[in-house]
């Protein structure tokens, strides 16, 4: 029988959150800084990189496809553009269907 497991599609934390939009101020802002050392093509991409930390910085939550391993159970984030990948953990090797996760025999 197959183990499988169902994707969900859960928010951050609030902790996590925070840190998420303080990395994107944090080095948002450096990196429009150091653009900014460069004439016009520089200052342009430097209001661009402003625009996107705004936009990350005060936009919606974003949320994020989340499984749990079907060998060890450990809640893992799944990217959908992956068609399998390995879990950390138990190096399971674990194939991402439309709605689950599934272990995949390895001969």
């Amino acid at each position: 029988m197959e183990r499988s497991t169902e994707l969900r599609k859960v928010k951050r934390s609030i902790w996590g959150e925070l840190n998420y939009r303080l990395n994107w101020i944090i080095f948002g802002t450096i990196g429009a800084i150091l653009l900014a050392f460069i004439p016009v093509l520089g200052w342009l991409l430097a209001i661009g990189v402003m625009g996107a930390v705004l936009f990350k910085t005060f936009g919606f939550r974003e949320t994020q496809l989340v499984g749990s391993c079907p060998a060890c159970t450990k809640s893992l984030p799944v990217d959908p553009k992956n068609d399998v990948f390995a879990c950390p953990v138990c190096s399971s090797v674990i194939a991402v269907g439309e709605d689950s996760l599934t272990i995949v025999k390895i001969d």
